[in-house]
């Protein structure tokens, strides 16, 4: 009996708990993989004083991650569907692991880029994996299930800017940095187990004619990568100027702080911003999968970056101490439709689950690159307050982006 055979034969006998089990370690894997993707901006402040990076280099830095993870996406998109293979998406958690606990073993800027590249090629490698695998179990609820592996995520995300800051500012922080690799082991074997025992994606196309979806969906694909991209970069901009934000704050108010201790000062506040953010992310995507229907997904889309807009406005003009609301409404803003681009994506190449989730992440992540440089060449010549005002004109040009989209979208 072949290999494919045995595993159908299993579905077929245990459905409900081999599709459980595999559910929940995509999601504890999904939370575990953004904490780790967490490390670097939260700490990006401390990185500069401890590598001596300029504001330039920082910000190339953060658009070095962006990038990495995002070409991974896709190229091990088109891959894993050729294949029908989940490996990739295992082998990526490894690589994650791997990268970012050697973060404190860099001595330069070109050691700390090239560790740091690597453990965002394998974070980047496990996401088109893991979303279309929550999609393919839950293919009849599909913005929810997805909602619940963007949340996931989102609240690993915030467990690690919340932490990352604190443990890292300590002598020992990145000496320690390594011991992530173990636990991350283990996670990796029973990811590895759960989805051998799952059939692949491509099962779910009830026979429907690729090149027909390929030519009716495609410029339904690109609109929602251009909103996505958008987005994405409004997020990185975000974090750039966090950093700038608290350290501008902490040097008024303590003319003679050097800048190690203004990093230090500072980074715990970013890694708050950070997590604020992120916990936004987290609550607008469960709530955009739970009141967002299937066939109404354009007007959200088109209306919350633009009613969240002036929120990213508001920033300069308010104390430190209110930025953490305002950072948890930005999240929202933001990020609540992201959750549901994936499901449409899905939706519109079924066939090609794990390449079009790639591209409304990976994909939107690696154009968003730019985000953090812009940030920096405004800062140079506008200032802070005008940074935050074009940033918040971006996210109204991703809601702007979808008033394209047809009126009759549906994801399941």
């Amino acid at each position: 009996m072949s290999q494919e055979v045995s595993i159908e034969l299993e579905n077929d006998l245990h459905p409900a708990r081999v599709a459980g089990i595999a559910f929940v370690a995509v999601l504890f894997s999904h939370f575990i993989v953004d904490a780790l993707a967490s490390t670097v901006p939260s700490t990006l402040g401390l990185l500069e004083a401890r590598m001596g990076l300029s504001a330039k280099q920082s910000a190339w830095l953060l658009g070095l991650g962006a990038l990495c993870s995002g070409l991974a996406q896709p190229a091990c998109a088109l891959v894993s569907d050729r294949r029908e293979s989940r490996m990739l998406g295992v082998v990526g958690i490894a690589l994650g692991a791997l990268g970012i606990g050697s973060l404190g073993l860099a001595d330069g800027i070109v050691s700390l880029a090239l560790i740091y590249a690597l453990g965002m090629i394998g974070i980047g490698m496990y996401h088109p994996v893991g979303a279309a695998t929550i999609g393919y179990l839950h293919r009849h609820k599909r913005s929810f299930a997805v909602s619940m592996f963007f949340v996931s995520g989102m609240l690993g995300g915030t467990m690690g800017s919340l932490v990352w800051p604190r443990l890292l500012s300590q002598p020992y922080g990145f000496r320690i940095l390594p011991l992530v690799i173990s636990p991350v082991v283990v996670l990796v074997v029973v990811l590895h187990r759960s989805f051998s025992r799952l059939a692949p994606n491509g099962h779910a196309v009830n026979g429907t004619t690729e090149q027909n979806i390929v030519v009716a969906n495609w410029r339904e694909v690109g609109l929602l990568y251009l909103s996505a991209s958008l987005r994405f970069s409004v997020n990185l901009a975000l974090i750039y100027l966090y950093v700038r934000w608290a350290q501008g704050e902490i040097a008024a108010s303590n003319t003679t702080a050097t800048r190690a201790e203004i990093a230090k000062t500072a980074a715990p506040m970013v890694g708050d911003l950070n997590a604020a953010t992120i916990f936004g992310m987290a609550l607008g995507g469960l709530l955009a999968g739970l009141l967002v229907r299937a066939g109404k997904e354009k007007w959200p889309m088109v209306l919350v970056p633009m009613v969240f807009a002036p929120v990213v406005v508001a920033f300069p003009h308010v104390p430190l101490s209110v930025g953490y609301l305002l950072a948890t409404l930005a999240g929202i803003g933001f990020a609540s439709m992201i959750p549901v681009t994936i499901a449409l994506a899905q939706h519109a190449l079924p066939h090609r689950t794990n390449l079009a989730s790639s591209l409304m992440m990976g994909g939107a992540w690696a154009t968003s690159m730019i985000g953090p440089r812009l940030a920096e060449i405004s800062m140079s010549r506008w200032g802070l307050t005008t940074t935050f005002h074009l940033t918040a004109a971006v996210l109204v040009a991703s809601g702007l982006v979808c008033l394209l989209l047809p009126s009759n979208d549906s994801n399941d």
